[in-house]
């Protein structure tokens, strides 16, 4: 695939690329066989804002599915077509011009195709919050597994209750530090008045006062869990999402 430099991207554009590059070294760290694609992206052993400035933006295009206004990060990128439309246009007038023009660049320069490995399906990017959720619940049961192997005892002494409560510890400590920017604790993780519990002792205490709702918690732990492994697997056969 040729590779060109890009002007850097918004931050938002990017974000889907950010979850796939962690799960990818996710999938890397626990010894599962990855896509040889994968070469490409060389070095994942570092940050993701670091790879996407010393090499992601090389290998990977990133470019919007509809029109818009040129913004910094299109106005020189080689992959868009920039149009002058005069403002009295009519849509219609501007909609056969610019099919006009287009037909004419397409034969003088031929079609343009991306390269369909790194691409993302249409239903990545509504789904990052979640996926964000799946990767920090494998990272808390692996820091759990850790320290449990470290203590002299097994994978399966850790429940989804420890899990549990250590999520729930995660994104209170994220919400201190970041001002409650960012993703919030999920709803469903939350104990005891339906997702507003605002006493971080309350909400990670693992006696569970309200059977439904531990029920429920604890449930959908075992969900992010199996999701985030089908995620590392999807990620290592070298697809997103």
């Amino acid at each position: 695939m040729a590779t060109r430099r890009f002007p850097r991207a918004r931050a938002l554009d990017r974000e889907p690329y950010r979850i796939w590059y962690e799960a990818l070294k996710r999938a890397k760290a626990r010894g599962m066989e990855v896509h040889k694609d994968y070469v490409e992206w060389g070095d994942t052993s570092i940050g993701f804002d670091r790879w996407w400035r010393e090499h992601g933006h090389t290998v990977i295009t990133i470019v919007a599915n509809g029109v818009d206004l040129v913004n910094e990060a299109t106005v020189n990128d080689g992959n868009y077509y920039l149009f002058a439309i005069p403002k009295h246009l009519s849509p219609r007038q501007t909609r056969d011009e610019a099919e006009r023009l287009m037909k004419k660049l397409k034969a003088e320069h031929g079609q343009f195709k991306l390269d369909a490995r790194w691409r993302l399906t249409e239903s990545a990017s509504p789904k990052l919050a979640s996926y964000r959720a799946y990767l920090h619940a494998l990272d808390c049961r692996d820091a759990l597994v850790k320290k449990a192997l470290e203590e002299g005892k097994s994978e399966k002494d850790v429940k989804p209750v420890h899990v549990l409560a250590a999520l729930r510890l995660y994104y209170i400590k994220k919400a201190e530090r970041y001002k409650f920017k960012g993703d919030q604790m999920p709803v469903i993780l939350t104990h005891g008045d339906g997702g507003h519990q605002t006493d971080p002792d309350k909400i990670i205490v693992s006696d569970h006062s309200d059977p439904k709702v531990a029920t429920q918690s604890i449930n959908a732990v075992r969900e992010y869990l199996k999701r985030g492994e089908e995620l590392l697997q999807r990620v290592a056969s070298g697809n997103f999402p």
